[in-house]
């Protein structure tokens, strides 16, 4: 018998066969790794704003909605073209070209000179932002066997939060360390981004090492990328399970935009307002995501848990009903600098990732195989115009209302879809507990 005709196993994890363990270490490293680079630039966009490009404080709610939202424009273009190529040409080559287009962005992003440039450099960017998440979203549902899928997912999500506490605590403060060497704090912001740009290379290099092809229509007559793309939302139409997956998505991408972009945003204007630098207000944000990520770091493995031993659709009336309460407890704590701000942050990080385990876990068990790149990419283009509504409403709320009111806004979001759920729950629930602990 060869020693690719059963399935690896990883301690408690059971790998799809055909799997192994250099796959499985290339797919958490880009856990670890590509989705805090994403991230990286909602977390210093406010320290760009305001001393690289000098934009004035009452409109950089706008602003910052805006470049959201035009970046989402291009990954909703993109999105589900992504993943249906990905089942024709594989996922490791398109997770590679994704990583260049991240590189080139970051690269010249800070060296605009007006708000058009800002937009047309930032659109750079974004061409990888449509690439990356939906290529480690596929090989992340692709790893696993169905029964370990909840504690995969749970892994991979404990990966990015601790890539994201990493970047949060030292990257954010890199324009600090380098201000106190002497660079005037503009050419800081730059410097910072371009590390960055060396930094996606590095990673690109290492996924070309480790990954698996993921090419799943190789041995099948290869159909269109608009059938397949066509196919991936017909699944929904078939499936109600997939299509409340489909709305995990849009709270859950929702979620991220609030507490990557208006949290970091909220709290460098506060600190303005009482006299700190946009430096040490970029602490005290990097403080509180760093206990967001960190706290998902600790409840990932127990929303895995959970994931794989109870019906998914059950899953997802949990995980959202604690976002849900976690975006309220943000909003109502108001003032940035006091505790209640800080132990909101530690609710906001169970909420976040329960949302982000439930959804996945119950799209990975329903999604076919065969189109299972079409199906995420999907999912990831829901998610994409979530964060695209997300990002301008967030920023109008933001600006007319309050610095807290997009946390209000996405705990409506998440309640809606424990509702929609419940209803599905009723209607058609999927794989019993016991299913689910004993499939493949």
């Amino acid at each position: 018998m060869s020693e690719m005709s059963e399935p690896r196993r990883i301690g408690p994890l059971t790998l799809t066969l055909g799997y192994t363990w250099l796959n499985a270490g290339g797919v958490m490293f880009a856990g670890l790794t590509v989705i805090p680079l994403l991230g990286f630039i909602g977390f210093i966009q406010p320290y760009l704003l305001t001393e690289v490009f000098g934009i004035a404080q009452e409109v950089q709610g706008r602003l910052t909605g805006n470049l959201a939202a035009m970046q989402e424009v291009v990954v909703l273009l993109l999105m589900g073209i992504v993943g249906a190529s990905s089942d024709n040409y594989g996922r490791r080559i398109i997770m590679v070209i994704g990583l260049g287009f991240v590189a080139l962005g970051l690269l010249i992003y800070p060296l605009a000179q007006s708000e058009f440039q800002i937009f047309s450099y930032r659109a750079v960017f974004a061409i990888g932002a449509a690439i990356v998440p939906v290529m480690y979203g596929t090989s992340l549902q692709d790893l696993p066997a169905n029964r370990s899928r909840g504690l995969l997912l749970g892994i991979g999500s404990i990966m990015t939060a601790v890539g994201m506490v990493v970047m949060s605590r030292n990257i954010g403060n890199l324009p600090g360390y380098l201000t106190e060497l002497g660079i005037s704090p503009a050419d800081a912001g730059i410097y910072t981004c371009w590390l960055m740009v060396g930094f996606a290379l590095f990673v690109a290099l290492m996924i070309r090492l480790s990954w698996r092809s993921g090419q799943v229509a190789q041995n099948q007559p290869q159909e269109s990328l608009r059938t397949k793309v066509a196919k991936g939302f017909s699944e929904a139409a078939k499936n109600p399970r997939i299509a409340l997956a489909f709305m995990t998505s849009f709270a859950s991408r929702g979620d991220l935009v609030a507490v990557g972009i208006f949290l970091p945003l909220w709290v460098v204007q506060h600190g303005n307002d009482v006299g700190l630098t946009s430096v040490e207000g970029m602490r005290r944000a990097g403080i509180m995501l760093a206990l967001v990520f960190g706290t998902s770091v600790l409840w990932s493995p127990v929303m895995g848990f959970i994931a794989d031993r109870l019906n998914r659709v059950v899953t997802v009336v949990f995980g959202f009903s604690v976002a849900g309460v976690a975006y309220f407890a943000m909003y109502l704590a108001k003032d940035p600098f006091v505790t209640a701000a800080l132990l909101a942050s530690v609710a906001v990080g169970i909420g976040e990732i329960a949302a982000l385990v439930s959804g996945g876990a119950l799209l990975g068990q329903e999604a076919p195989k065969e189109r299972r790149g079409a199906v995420v990419g999907v999912f990831g283009l829901v998610g994409a115009f979530s964060i695209l509504c997300t990002g301008y409403f967030g920023g109008i709320v933001f600006d007319k209302i309050g610095r807290g009111a997009p946390f209000a806004m996405m705990g409506i979001i998440n309640f809606l879809v424990v509702i929609a759920a419940l209803v599905v729950l009723v209607r058609a629930p999927g794989m019993s507990a016991k299913e689910v602990r004993a499939s493949t």
